[in-house]
């Protein structure tokens, strides 16, 4: 999702704790330049030291942002080099306007970050930006491998399919474990992916069943734990392997003749098709690093598999020798955020699951279903406990602590109150008892939907286009096709500007989703 110049505070959730917030100070001078190239050279970044050691490494060039060239990372979770459009060159985990970022070096001109004259600003540990004179981005050589080539243009592919994008596997993995367990099964995997190519949000070729089931498979084998589920931190294995699995389905099987394996002649015709050529001596050694078994035959599955490691690699060693004092610092974090703070905090010791909020819609739907709304005036008098008929923020806050720990989570709560004031155009800043209809409906659903795609921040502006529309609302269970998708976009999107605002979505969902039970309770003014 797009996101406008707020700040973010550092104490997020664990996995995104590692992006820091807005880069200070108004920038360098505006340069003025003529629309560039794609660079033809590769860059290298060392000296960054601490938790932001995951920008080291080399970047490819991969294409154009805007006007000028950008460069991709080969790791797993890239980050991406690239020009604001206004001052700046950046090292960001977003390919965005640059707003939120790791490191940015003034534009002095140059073609490339690796001119400009420097030095490099980046955010320390402590969330504190300063020059660093230790952190260099050289030129350096483009990488002769085929397979870092081949996976470059696939880099946005991947991103859009939320595969190689961070938050949106966190938003997947939220759908598939609804209860919370951290595992889940291949039916579970299965109908997800079924949503996912229904609604339009992946491409057909990824819900072909025999891909699907061998990339299971192979994430089982890779698998160190022996069972037969995914866990959590396996999840991006999956997804690496369905994405390849069910790209080179077609691709396999018209090279192997109908059967399930290929030889040395097929095997390069193959890496032919994905436009990968290597010469003779060098076709043979890959063939050998893929046929693990040396009977002289490459299977699917170590087609695939060969592919899919050899393009997408997940292993240790490509996440940096930082990657330990990571993990320690993103759960110093998460328990400094759980254990420290005063309970509107917005953090619950008990983690959050899909499978609590659908319990407590269900409470929601009983309560509102007692005679003469006989349940809904009780909470009501719960919140009004001094019979004023209105209640403020700070007394909503207390009533939810207390009685809705679940949808304890500022942010969310701030927004929700915001938006019933709005509805009925109060400017008091309190919310009445004809209000609270409609002030209960948004507390859950908003709450649900910032908790499902992390929207921590109650001052972020947070936007999406189109393609995040579908990918939301198929999370949410919104069961759309791609045609009714975005004729339902347009009507939300009136100035026709192909951008909504995420309370934008909340309403429309509040509106999609609510219980029929709340429903006649809301338009009982």
């Amino acid at each position: 999702m797009h996101r406008s110049h707020s700040a973010r505070s550092a104490k997020s959730s664990p996995e995104r704790a590692v992006r820091p917030s807005v880069s200070p100070g108004p920038g360098a001078r505006t340069c003025v330049r003529s629309p560039g190239a794609r660079s033809d050279k590769g860059l290298l970044v060392s000296g960054s030291v601490g938790k932001y050691a995951l920008i080291n490494g080399n970047y490819e060039p991969t294409g154009m942002h805007g006007k000028f060239p950008y460069w991709t990372s080969r790791g797993t979770n890239p980050c991406y080099i690239f020009h604001t459009g206004k001052t700046r060159w950046v090292i960001s985990k977003e390919l965005d306007d640059g707003t939120s970022c790791y490191a940015f070096i003034a534009d002095d001109g140059s073609p490339s970050p690796a001119l400009c004259r420097g030095p490099w600003t980046r955010c320390n540990d402590r969330g504190e930006w300063n020059q660093d004179p230790l952190l260099r981005c050289n030129e350096a050589p483009i990488s002769d491998n085929p397979f870092v080539h081949m996976r470059m243009p696939l880099e946005g592919e991947m991103r859009k399919l939320k595969i190689a994008d961070v938050e949106g596997r966190q938003v997947l993995w939220k759908k598939l474990d609804k209860n919370g367990d951290n595992i889940v099964d291949l039916a579970e995997v299965e109908a997800l992916v079924a949503d996912l190519v229904k609604s339009g949000t992946w491409p057909s070729w990824l819900g072909d069943n025999t891909a699907l089931e061998r990339a299971y498979k192979q994430t089982i084998e890779d698998s160190i734990d022996g069972d037969d589920q995914i866990e959590k931190e396996e999840f991006h294995a999956l997804l690496l392997n369905i994405f390849w699995f069910g790209k080179l389905h077609e691709v396999f099987a018209n090279i192997s003749q109908n059967d399930e394996e290929i030889d040395m002649q097929e095997f390069v015709q193959g890496l032919e098709k994905l436009g990968l050529r290597f010469p003779p001596g060098k076709a043979e050694s890959e063939f050998r690093n893929f046929d693990l078994d040396g009977s002289g035959f490459v299977s699917f599955a170590e087609f695939c598999r060969g592919v899919r490691q050899k393009v997408c690699p997940t292993s240790e060693e490509h996440r940096g020798p930082h990657a330990a004092d990571m993990k320690k610092f993103e759960m110093a974090e998460m328990i400094e955020q759980h254990g420290g703070a005063p309970a509107t905090s917005g953090a619950m010791v008990k983690k959050k699951t899909l499978g609590d909020f659908d319990q407590l819609e269900k409470q929601l739907k009983t309560i509102a279903s007692e005679p003469q709304n006989k349940g809904l005036n009780k909470l009501w008098r719960r919140l009004d406990f001094n019979g004023n008929n209105k209640v403020s923020l700070a007394e909503i806050d207390k009533w939810v602590v207390e009685s809705y720990p679940l949808l304890n989570h500022k942010p969310a709560l701030i927004r929700a109150q915001q938006a019933t004031l709005q509805r009925f155009k109060d400017t008091d800043g309190f919310i009445e008892k004809k209000e609270f209809k409609a002030l209960l409906l948004n507390l859950f659903y908003f709450n649900k939907l910032f908790w499902l795609f992390d929207q921590s921040d109650s001052d972020r502006d947070r936007r999406m286009d189109l393609k995040e529309f579908q990918f939301c609302t198929n999370m949410v269970g919104l069961k759309m096709s791609p045609t009714k998708s975005q004729a339902e976009f347009a009507r939300i999107d009136r100035n026709s500007g192909g951008i909504i605002l995420f309370d934008e979505f909340c309403s429309y969902i509040v509106e999609k989703k609510c219980p029929p039970e709340l429903t006649a309770f809301i338009t009982d003014e």
